[in-house]
């Protein structure tokens, strides 16, 4: 039994799965009656852990099929090329005004010049209806243009072909493109460090200084997108264009191209706000609520539970309370169901914290066992500063003990490991700290400014001085 193929069908949402079985039945499309059959018991039995090859062996006499490994082996390989038949159909489904080109092409090559003409003026028509704006519309024009191209020189109407419209929108289609590839290139040389050649991209870049091209939202959003994320002088400026442009134009964009988008202003908060530029806290938190409307920041209906983690926090920082807790309620829901629970106990404990509902944050804490590691050293972190603000100091002992022996057993935290042991340290010396001896405080103080990649700086040095 191919693993893959259980894989992909298990992916597949109820819709998908129904349709999938009526894509099956046609003879057109499935000429090998056992796919049918096979495809039935298959999304029957998706809840088992496992299908067993011996199981399916056993069912191929009822299916008309010789109880053999080989047919077994050529039946699985059939039916998972039904399944990969209808995904690309599925997709293409979603390319309309490339169905409408295709329709066009197919009337033009069997010579019906006509019927070819009226589909293109609704193709045509439709395009132009469409609110998108993307890399998707600038290439279904072209592809419509060259349609009209071939069925001008099929009538013997070349003089009056639209060449120059052609090649506009050949060029807007590439340079969109270039400027996405573009984008993506250098976000992975930034995280990697390694060094692309960009072929034509810089040229285009150049082509663009001044150009009326730059008045076209998707050309404009990448070119912004690209410098944005250069880090070179102007930086900000460009970021700032990048989220005009979202904020005024982000319907004309696919929901892949806007998250996308997204994806790229928010990086470039996070940067800033890594090099204590603050500001960028409160432009971080427009991007995540205007994102959040526009369905930008999920995936597949899905918002990563990584997302919710990042803007409770950003919301927290600000003092969004209100907001925030309407949040957390709101978009739970769209959690992964494998780490609702989790994500959701963990950003209430957070935010019970920040508002100083102690008890309730630790009713959060105390009774969720995470499952992921940094989740639950985040979590134990929050414990020990409740305890602190409440002066339970046995209390914080033994949590920083618990939180010691837990790095002891996790041998795979890399630096998260030495950061938490540090963050452990300056607990221990801040509950310890004599508040009348003025040249120890600034001693701490010191330390846990110069200390790097400390997650819990802010609190410690407003913990220090309060005491």
């Amino acid at each position: 039994m191919s693993p893959n193929l259980l894989t992909v069908l298990r992916a597949l949402s109820k819709p998908q799965r129904r349709a999938l079985i009526k894509f099956s039945r046609s003879p057109y499309h499935v000429t090998h009656a056992g796919v049918g059959k096979l495809l039935d018991y298959l999304l029957e039995h998706l809840h088992l852990s496992e299908i067993s090859r011996e199981e399916l062996l056993g069912k191929l006499p009822e299916w008309g099929e010789e109880q053999d490994t080989r047919r077994l082996y050529h039946l699985t390989n059939y039916t998972m090329e039904t399944v990969e038949q209808f995904l690309a159909q599925e997709t293409r489904q979603n390319a309309q005004h490339l169905q409408h080109a295709d329709t066009i092409e197919a009337l033009r090559q069997l010579h019906l010049e006509e019927p070819a003409n009226q589909m293109l003026k609704y193709a045509r028509k439709r395009l132009e209806l469409d609110p998108h704006r993307g890399l998707a519309y600038y290439q279904a024009d072209v592809r419509l243009h060259w349609e009209a191209y071939h069925l001008s020189l099929q009538q013997g109407r070349v003089k009056t072909s639209n060449a120059q419209a052609l090649s506009e929108a050949q060029d807007i289609a590439f340079i969109c493109d270039k400027l996405r590839t573009g984008c993506m290139m250098l976000s992975q040389q930034l995280v990697s460090q390694q060094h692309f050649d960009k072929g034509l991209l810089q040229p285009v870049l150049q082509f663009l200084d001044g150009h009326h091209y730059m008045t076209i939202p998707a050309v404009a959003a990448y070119f912004h997108g690209y410098y944005a994320q250069l880090g070179a002088s102007g930086s900000d400026m460009h970021f700032s264009r990048l989220k005009e442009i979202l904020q005024n134009h982000a319907p004309q964009f696919s929901l892949s191209e806007t998250h996308d988008l997204y994806l790229m202003a928010i990086n470039f908060c996070i940067r800033q706000i890594n090099q204590q530029n603050e500001r960028f806290y409160a432009e971080i938190f427009d991007l995540y609520r205007s994102g959040l409307t526009h369905g930008a920041l999920l995936e597949n209906g899905v918002l990563s539970r990584f997302t919710y983690n990042n803007i409770t926090r950003t919301g927290l920082r600000l003092q969004e309370y209100a907001w925030v807790k309407q949040f957390l309620h709101n978009y739970a829901p769209l959690l992964p169901e494998t780490h609702r629970e989790g994500a959701v106990h963990f950003n209430l404990a957070r935010y019970f914290f920040e508002t100083g509902a102690y008890k309730d944050a630790m009713q959060h804490l105390l009774h969720i066992e995470y499952d992921d590691v940094l989740h639950n050293l985040a979590a134990k972190a929050i414990l020990c500063k409740i305890y602190f603000n409440l002066s339970e100091y046995d209390a914080l002992e033994n949590q920083l003990d618990s939180m010691q022996v837990y790095l002891r057993r996790k041998k795979v935290l890399g630096y998260h490991r030495d950061t938490y042991l540090t963050t452990i340290k300056l607990f221990r010396k801040l509950a310890t700290l004599n508040p009348n001896d003025a040249r120890e405080k600034e001693k701490l103080r010191q330390e846990i400014e110069s200390t790097p990649a400390l997650t819990e700086r802010e609190w410690l040095l407003k913990a220090l001085g309060s005491t």
